[in-house]
């Protein structure tokens, strides 16, 4: 199986590390900027996003939490599960949607009202946002930091403002874990080649 993902894809990362804790070592990855719409993203993928999964038998998945719902059956059972997971899914996206808005605005002209309106949903998620467990493997918890690590990277100022201390605090021990630290950014600007590739950067130094 082959996954497409970019450096930066939050939602990419999530798959890789649920593929790092149920030993998915031969899962390929594959790398593409879905920002510029390669041609090599949009035969398997016409919509030109990450992650989108090629299984053996040559069916293309798109949409992360149906990845996810495929390769590891139902990781979000039970309505715990579930209600964390759709809430940092949500967050996320509001997340994505701030940023894309703001990088596509128009150079002149009026600024388009849903960055605004984006940046306040991501305010008010960041604020009532549940409780990460910095040390739990459930998939729903690294959707989750995702969502967290997503915030900081492209809203610094409304992360720092509005995300509790305490969840704060969560959140650096989660980036100080190996397979979180495997999968940042600055890794996959090497372009592992495989989930295997992943876990030996974890047996590492960083």
């Amino acid at each position: 199986m082959k996954l497409f993902t970019s450096n930066t894809s939050p939602y990419s990362r999530i798959v890789m590390l649920a593929a790092l804790a149920h030993g998915l070592d031969d899962l390929q990855l594959a790398y593409a900027d879905p920002w510029t719409t390669p041609a090599e993203l949009t035969a398997i993928n016409p919509l030109s996003q990450v992650p989108a999964l090629v299984t053996d038998e040559g069916v293309v998945i798109v949409n992360s939490p149906l990845i996810l719902d495929f390769l590891f059956e139902r990781p979000f059972r039970g309505a715990r599960q579930a209600a964390l997971a759709g809430y940092a899914f949500e967050l996320l996206d509001q997340v994505v949607k701030a940023y894309s808005l703001e990088r596509f605005k128009p150079a002149q002209g009026e600024q388009h009202p849903h960055i605004e309106r984006a940046r306040q949903a991501v305010a008010r998620g960041l604020t009532h946002a549940p409780q990460l467990d910095a040390a739990s493997d459930e998939v729903a918890q690294h959707v989750l930091g995702m969502a967290f690590s997503y915030a900081e990277l492209r809203h610094p100022a409304l992360f720092k403002q509005f995300l509790s201390a305490e969840n704060q605090r969560a959140f650096a021990r989660y980036n100080e874990r190996a397979d979180v630290r495997a999968v940042a950014i600055e890794q996959l600007e090497k372009h592992p080649a495989t989930v295997g590739e992943l876990r030996r950067s974890m047996q590492q130094a960083f």
